[in-house]
């Protein structure tokens, strides 16, 4: 159908998964969460990576 599943897990709640798959329109929960992304798995892997790297910064950037 065109699409990668991916699934996503974290250990902290700092880390939002759930925010991260929404963003790909899909869902879950703070610590477990999923998503079916349209594309072909080096695509999806490029994108996903992507957005959670940016998340990640922000979530190790010192709070001022």
């Amino acid at each position: 159908d065109g699409k990668v599943r991916v699934s996503m897990r974290s250990k902290d709640e700092a880390v939002d998964v759930c925010a991260i798959c929404q963003k790909f329109g899909g869902g879950g929960h703070t610590l477990a969460a999923g998503a079916r992304i349209r594309g072909n798995l080096a695509e999806v892997e490029e994108r996903v990576l992507k957005e959670v790297g940016d998340k990640l910064e922000v979530y190790q950037r010192p709070s001022s």
